[in-house]
C-alpha cells in the first residue's frame, strides 16, 4: 500500500491482541479484517431489540429475548487498543474494520494531488459534499473545503441522499467557469462511523457531553430495527415514506432493498457491516442522480470520491490526554474528463512527508484554534486538536494549549516511491453497483425494470 504502515514487529504484536481463533492475513503490507468467532458484543449494542435467531440464540447477542426496535448504540469489542497513545495500534484497529483507511490529512492530500493531475483544483471546481447531518462530520467537511472552498451540501441522516434530481441540478449550476468555458464538479459522499481510541465500534465521546455517545446513530437505529423485523418487512415501493420521519424512513428502506439484493444475513450484521452497506447504497444513489442530472460531457468534467468517514477520537477529551484522530476509507475514486471515465487508486499515490502534511494542515496564527490541524510529527496520522473539537463541534471557548507533551506516533515506514503519473494511479473499473436497486427501480415482482434483479 502507498500509505505508511506499522513495522512488521508492530503487526506481530498487534496480532496477539486479537481473540483466539481469529485469522489475520498479511500480504503486501495489508492487514486483512480478522474473522472472529463468538466475539464479545457490548451490552450497549441495541436497546430493546429482539434477537432474530429462531431457536436458541446463535449470534450471542445481548438483545436475545428483548422486545422493541429502538437502537441506542452499536459497540463491538474486538482487538481493543490497550494504549490510546499508541497511534500505530489505533490505525491497525481501524484498518481491521476498514482496510485501506487513511488519516484524514493524508487522504485529502492524496485526493488533491491526484485530482489536480486531471485538472480539478480549488480555483476551477466546486465540491458537492454529502455527509451525515451529525455535527461531528464537520471535520471532513472542513478538510474538503480547505481545498475546494465552500461546498454545495446535500447532507441527510446517515448520509442518505434526499435532495433529488432538482437538488443535484442546483449544485451543478454553481460551478466556476474556466477560460475554456468548461465546468468542473467534485462529488464527495461518506457515511460515518465511530471507533474510539480503545477500539470500540460505534462509541464516541462528544465535546461537552458526559459518557459515550454513538455514531452513526441513524445507522445504529436501522441496525436494531432491521435485525428485529428483517429487511423484507422494511422494503417499500420507491416514493413511500413516513411523512413525519422522511429521511430516516427513506434511509431504512434504501438499506433494506440493498440488503435484500445482497442476500445479507442479518443475524451476523454489525454496525461496521451496515455502514459498508450504506456506503455502497449511497454511492450508487449518488451516481444514479449524477446520471439523471444529465451532465453534458461537452461542457463539464466531474470527479467522484466516496468512502467511509471514521472518527477515532479519544475516549476522554482532554487537552493533555490522548489525541483524537480521523480516518477515511476511500472506496470509489474516478474522474470523467471529456466524457472519458478513469478510475483512480489512492493507494498508488504516495503520502506526503510528515513535515509536508503538518505544513499543509497548519492554519495562520490568527486562526490557530479554528482548524483541524496536527501538532504531532513523524507520522501521516494528524491529530484533531482538542481546541478545534470544542470550538467547531461544541462551541466552547477554551484556552490555547501547548501540545509539546502530547504523544507522538510510532514510526511508520512508507512502502513505495513516487509513481509515474497517468499509468500508475489508474485503478481497475469498479462496477460493483451495476445491477443494484436504484432509487426509483420498481419492486421485484415487476420485471419491466431489471435493475433490481436479485443477485445470483
Amino acid at each position: 500500500m502507498a500509505f505508511a504502515l506499522a513495522s512488521s514487529s508492530a503487526l506481530s504484536a498487534a496480532s496477539g491482541r486479537v481473540a483466539a481463533g481469529a485469522k489475520r492475513v498479511v500480504g503486501n503490507g495489508v492487514v486483512a479484517r480478522p474473522v472472529l468467532s463468538g466475539a464479545p458484543v457490548s451490552s450497549a449494542l441495541v436497546s430493546g431489540t429482539t434477537c432474530v435467531c429462531s431457536s436458541g440464540c446463535r449470534c450471542a447477542c445481548p438483545c436475545h429475548g428483548r422486545s422493541g426496535a429502538v437502537a441506542r448504540r452499536a459497540i463491538v469489542a474486538r482487538a481493543a487498543v490497550k494504549n490510546e497513545d499508541d497511534l500505530a495500534s489505533r490505525h491497525e484497529c481501524v484498518e481491521s474494520y476498514f482496510p485501506g483507511a487513511l488519516g484524514i490529512d493524508d487522504f485529502i492530500a492524496r485526493v488533491e494531488v491526484v485530482l489536480s493531475g486531471y485538472g480539478f483544483t480549488g480555483d476551477n471546481s466546486i465540491a458537492c459534499t454529502n455527509l451525515c447531518r451529525d455535527e461531528v462530520t464537520a471535520v471532513l467537511k472542513d478538510k474538503i473545503e480547505s481545498v475546494f472552498g465552500s461546498s454545495f451540501m446535500t447532507n441527510g441522516l446517515g448520509a442518505v441522499l434526499t435532495c433529488g434530481a432538482t437538488g443535484m441540478g442546483a449544485g451543478l449550476s454553481h460551478s466556476p467557469t474556466c477560460n475554456a468555458g468548461r465546468e468542473k464538479y467534485v462529488f464527495f459522499s461518506f457515511p460515518h462511523i465511530a471507533i474510539d481510541g480503545k477500539g470500540e465500534v460505534g462509541a464516541i465521546t462528544r465535546p461537552g457531553r458526559d459518557g459515550k455517545s454513538c455514531a452513526c446513530g441513524a445507522l445504529a437505529k436501522c441496525l436494531g430495527e432491521l435485525k428485529a423485523e428483517g429487511y423484507e418487512a422494511a422494503c417499500r415501493v420507491p416514493g413511500e415514506h413516513d411523512v413525519l420521519d422522511p429521511e430516516y424512513s427513506i434511509l431504512k428502506q434504501r438499506l433494506a432493498r440493498r440488503l435484500r439484493y445482497e442476500k445479507a444475513d442479518m443475524s451476523t450484521m454489525t454496525l461496521e457491516g451496515l455502514t459498508a452497506v450504506a456506503e455502497r447504497t449511497i454511492t450508487n444513489d449518488l451516481e444514479y442522480l449524477i446520471e439523471k442530472s444529465l451532465i453534458d460531457p461537452k461542457k463539464a468534467d466531474y470527479a467522484v470520491v466516496t468512502g467511509v468517514q471514521i472518527h477515532n477520537w479519544a475516549t476522554k477529551l482532554d487537552p493533555r490526554g490522548p489525541p483524537s484522530l480521523e480516518f477515511v476509507q476511500p472506496t470509489k475514486v474516478y474522474v470523467v474528463s471529456n466524457g472519458v471515465k478513469t478510475h483512480l487508486d489512492l493507494s498508488k499515490v504516495p503520502a506526503l512527508s510528515p513535515r509536508q502534511l503538518l505544513a499543509l494542515a497548519s492554519p495562520k496564527d490568527q486562526d490557530q484554534d479554528k482548524f483541524a490541524v496536527s501538532q504531532s510529527t513523524g507520522s501521516t496520522l494528524q491529530e484533531i486538536p482538542y481546541e478545534y473539537l470544542n470550538q467547531r463541534i461544541y462551541g466552547s471557548q477554551v484556552s490555547t494549549t501547548d501540545f509539546a507533551e502530547s504523544a507522538t506516533a510510532a514510526e511508520l515506514e512508507p512502502t513505495n516511491s513516487w509513481p509515474s503519473w497517468q499509468s500508475v494511479v489508474r485503478g481497475k473499473s469498479n462496477d460493483r453497483d451495476a445491477k443494484a436497486p436504484t432509487m426509483d427501480s420498481v419492486e421485484e415482482e415487476d420485471k419491466v425494470n431489471t435493475s433490481f434483479e436479485v443477485a445470483k
